[in-house]
């Protein structure tokens, strides 16, 4: 069963089969030979049937469960002397991942166990990885509930546990941020999963499906465990089925922690929730985990364009945050755009279905909300319009404008906020959580419903945005044409723009042939330069080439630098005669510098 804990190696007690059956018939021949000789050997041949069908199913096993405990004992605990190990990159808890060989997990305290023994290797581990810990389980930078540390024995403690299970399989290890939203599954787990996987996979295909993914935080399954499957070929396993072990849980083989590259956004733990500051992630890198999901669902993989698209889609809310006019809005949006409106939501349509809609869609509009995450699954050019409610300014909350302008990613955004505060309705006697705000006192009541703007605040209890975000909207369908049309425009003015192929920065290599001479006809000290343009230049750019030029006297610190947009020049300044220089060169190419090349020493006349 999925999620259920299969070890490649197990206890069982050895059992002698054949005289256990021969016990068995001479306990049934003694009851039932003097009922009737036939019936005695009808029921004799079903015996001999099942006790040689049985016996071929237990010779079928793996050999290793057909050996005594104890030497299964021996034997793992043999394979597990040799220590644990950890290889982990990078320089901080936040960016650092790790393989590991012989990682424990003890159900009954929680703890990861690291065995030190002959052949432990312990590299990019800190010095102090109690401060405040080795890594994180989570893409989700820096919270406490996702740290990640092992306590440390010797080998020579492993014979104090009674039971062992080994799961031979590569394993990664994390934690899930929130598994019933599905903006969180995808921009927390299942990117940073896509990119983890292929850091640490060496098959060709583009993340290698072998991994068994072990999920710790310790939650159920969840609405989107099905999502989670579709990276890998064995049933993941979750800290409960861990915790069905009574002893001690080593893995092989794998990695712990997950990549923060892919992520692009903060929730607001330390600081008011927005775009990350630095981000590596593309459009391009984008397309390609929309394609792998595709390829996972069964779904063609192909990119359409959204001008091919003969429909727009709605997101429909069920229970709050509702569009209280959404057939009209509906309607209009349709007469507007000249296409056919298809609602979804969450409960309306599957995953699978959703992304069929959307991935064909030439716009996709909703209230903000979890379910606008689907706008990763946008063709070209398409439009994105996020809806926000009275007093929620949408500067403040922007995770789907900061996808739409990750470069490449060709989706023209747009927000529309409600500015009647008589097309709202609130709901201030609900629960805290959905927006209620009676268990205030009655200043702070007044306070929150007189406020036009939701003011700066930290994740995830302010009474003002839980006020706010969960009142219901009659959308002004007249201002919304008027975004629309604003829409449009950008899509126009981006539709003619060309598109690289890529947007990763490319750098000049060398230059090459950098030579000097005396210039003939200089009265004055001077240095004749000339080199030649790196050989990838024409393939990188076709204007906004310089060059870098350091002039240095010889064995002194001080040097001149230059910038010429040629590859041939006389220096007349700040030379002396008869003296050595020595010179560097290197190209530069959209503001990206190139490496200077080897030094080539000059003298003056």
């Amino acid at each position: 069963m999925p999620g259920d804990l299969e070890p490649a190696v197990s206890f069982i007690p050895h059992v002698n089969h054949s005289k256990t059956s021969e016990i068995c018939l001479k306990s049934f021949s003694m009851k039932f030979f003097s009922i009737s000789p036939t019936i005695f050997h009808f029921l004799l041949g079903i015996v001999s049937y099942l006790s040689f069908n049985l016996m071929c199913k237990w010779l079928n096993n793996p050999a290793i469960h057909q050996e005594p405990i104890n030497l299964l004992q021996t034997n793992v605990v043999a394979t597990l002397k040799e220590g644990s190990s950890f290889w982990c990159t990078g320089d901080s808890k936040s960016k650092r991942i790790c393989k590991f060989r012989h990682l424990c997990y003890q159900p009954v305290q929680d703890d990861f166990l690291f065995f030190h023994g002959p052949d432990t290797v312990i590299d990019g581990v800190p010095e102090n990885r109690f401060d405040p810990a080795l890594l994180d389980l989570s893409s989700v930078d820096d919270h406490n509930t996702q740290y990640f540390n092992y306590v440390d024995y010797p080998v020579s403690a492993l014979d104090t546990f009674p039971n062992i299970t080994i799961i031979d399989d590569l394993s990664l290890i994390f934690n899930r941020f929130n598994a019933d939203n599905i903006m969180h599954v995808i921009h927390d787990d299942l990117l940073p999963l896509f990119h983890t996987m292929r850091q640490f996979s060496w098959s060709k295909p583009s993340i290698d499906l072998g991994y068994r993914l072990v999920m710790m935080e310790g939650w159920n399954e969840g609405t989107y465990f099905e999502l989670y499957k579709l990276f890998t070929d064995k049933p993941p396993l979750l800290k409960r089925d861990l915790q069905k072990s009574k002893g001690l849980v080593c893995f092989q083989h794998g990695v712990v922690g997950i990549s923060k590259y892919t992520t692009w956004y903060q929730y607001g733990f330390k600081k008011p929730q927005g775009a990350l500051p630095r981000t590596s992630l593309t459009g391009q890198y984008v397309r390609q985990f929309v394609m792998f999901i595709k390829r996972r669902l069964g779904l063609d993989s192909g990119l359409t364009h959204a001008s091919d698209s003969s429909y727009v889609v709605l997101c429909s809310r069920e229970h709050n945050r509702l569009i209280i006019n959404e057939l009209d809005l509906s309607m209009a949006i349709s007469r507007h755009f000249d296409k056919q409106v298809i609602h979804t939501s969450m409960t309306k349509h599957s995953f699978k279905e959703q992304v069929q809609l959307v991935s064909r869609a030439s716009a996709l509009i909703g209230m903000h909300g979890s379910i606008l995450i689907m706008a990763i699954f946008l063709p070209p050019n398409a439009k994105l319009i996020e809806l926000f409610p009275f007093g929620v300014n949408p500067n403040h909350y922007t995770p789907y404008h900061t996808l739409s302008d990750l470069p490449g990613m060709d989706i023209i955004y747009s927000a529309w906020r409600n500015e009647i505060e008589e097309n709202t309705v609130t709901y201030p006697h609900e629960a805290p959580e959905v927006g209620g705000i009676v268990h205030l006192s009655d200043e702070e009541q007044v306070q929150i419903k007189t406020a036009k703007e939701v003011p700066r605040h930290l994740c995830c209890s302010n009474p003002y945005w839980l006020y706010r975000i969960y009142q219901d909207t009659i959308v002004d369908i007249k201002s919304l044409l008027l975004v629309m049309q604003t829409i449009e425009k950008k899509q126009r003015m981006t539709s003619l723009r060309p598109k690289p192929a890529y947007d990763h920065n490319l750098y000049p290599s060398k230059v090459i042939n950098v030579t000097c001479q005396l210039p003939s006809e200089e009265s004055q000290p001077a240095l004749w330069l000339s080199w030649k343009q790196p050989l990838n230049v024409p393939f990188i750019a076709d204007s906004n080439v310089k060059y870098e030029v350091w002039i240095q006297p010889n064995e002194q610190n001080n040097y001149v630098a230059y910038i010429l947009d040629m590859t041939e020049y006389i220096f007349t300044e700040n030379l002396l005669r008869n003296t050595l220089y020595n010179v560097w060169v290197r190209c530069i190419v959209d503001e990206n510098s190139g490496p200077f090349g080897s030094v080539t020493h000059c003298e003056t006349n």
